[in-house]
């Protein structure tokens, strides 16, 4: 087991999260405050999970309020070509959004030699996502949104990792229990 994994992993996530807004938005996304969390649950107005699994196995949670939605919404639709207004687009929209980040967070841990592969991801806004911190080793990183060109503050958006502590004894006491 890799001793700094955690430390890998949330560095890749900043800086792709921090460098995915800025090359596809066009947006700042200043990292405000990172670290360990304790929560024992999650609820976001809005809240998107992806996981991923193999040689590492967990959770990357996008998520953000009401506010900072609203004002993402519309640039991400932009960017994607999609008409947000059109009935159930909105989580859609906002699903593909993180999961394309995720996708480049995956693709970068593959390339430090984990194979890890993508979940399906899933729209968990306004819902109770209970995180088991027996099982979990739980992050949070704050991101402070903002367009410089027009001076606007566009909110924060909260990415929280989760990750299986000792995944690969878990695998090895499955199969002496078979």
């Amino acid at each position: 087991m890799d001793p700094l994994l955690d430390e890998k992993v949330i560095l890749t996530l900043s800086r792709i999260c921090q460098e995915y807004f800025k090359d596809n938005l066009y947006l700042n996304a200043e990292k405000e405050a990172f670290g360990p969390s304790r929560n024992e649950g999650l609820c976001y107005e809005s809240c998107s999970c992806i996981g991923f699994e193999g040689d590492i196995n967990g959770h990357i949670y996008f998520c953000m309020d009401g506010y900072t939605k609203l004002k993402l919404l519309p640039r991400i639709a932009e960017r994607y070509q999609i008409d947000p207004t059109m009935r159930g687009m909105a989580s859609s929209v906002i699903l593909e959004f993180s999961n394309q980040m995720t996708s480049i967070v995956v693709d970068e841990l593959r390339d430090g030699g984990y194979e890890t592969r993508l979940m399906p991801p899933e729209d968990l806004s306004h819902k109770l996502i209970p995180v088991d911190a027996d099982r979990f080793r739980q992050y949070i990183l704050i991101f402070f949104l903002r367009d410089r060109r027009e001076r606007r503050y566009l909110g924060r958006m909260y990415l929280v990792l989760t990750m299986e502590k000792y995944p690969e004894l878990r695998t090895d006491s499955a199969e002496t229990t078979a």
